[in-house]
């Protein structure tokens, strides 16, 4: 859904190679925490956790890519797929939709992050560092971001 939301073009066609890349970029990045997952944490000292993360990370982001992979050379090779699907994401209504979930998406997990961080603290001074870092990179994000919209919009 973000990959649809970030490479949206006047040119659907266009659109879908952009996705197709973006795809390929994501199976080669997959590929790679495969590769590092059998050439490099077996000798690593990591945790059990760590080394589950790199197995379930690689998985997900490979699966993910290759399902996204699938379905755009699908449409790119099917026309009427592909007039039913650009009908559906340049509705008015389904873009209001994205919008509105990613707004609400982004507000409850900024406050939920701002909850965790009282329950982090006692527990781990890195790990509430690491979580303050991600909400106030999240806030300049945000900023910046209205600052740009405003000027251009």
């Amino acid at each position: 859904m973000l990959i649809k939301l970030i490479l949206c073009a006047e040119n659907y066609e266009k659109s879908l190679r952009q996705r197709r890349l973006a795809a390929l970029a994501l199976l080669g990045a997959g590929l790679v925490g495969f590769g590092c997952y059998f050439l490099l944490v077996p000798d690593s000292s990591l945790s059990d956790h760590a080394r589950g993360f790199y197995l379930g990370a690689a998985s997900g982001i490979t699966a993910g890519a290759a399902i996204l992979l699938c379905r755009t050379q699908y449409l790119l090779t099917h026309p009427a797929a592909q007039r039913r699907a650009k009908i559906k994401e340049t509705d008015e209504r389904e873009r209001k939709v994205v919008n509105t979930a990613f707004q609400t998406a982004g507000l409850v997990t900024f406050f939920t992050a701002v909850a965790a961080l009282f329950v982090v603290l006692p527990l781990s001074l890195p790990a509430f560092q690491a979580l303050f870092a991600v909400i106030v990179f999240y806030a300049l994000t945000f900023t910046l971001c209205c600052g740009i919209l405003e000027k251009r919009i």
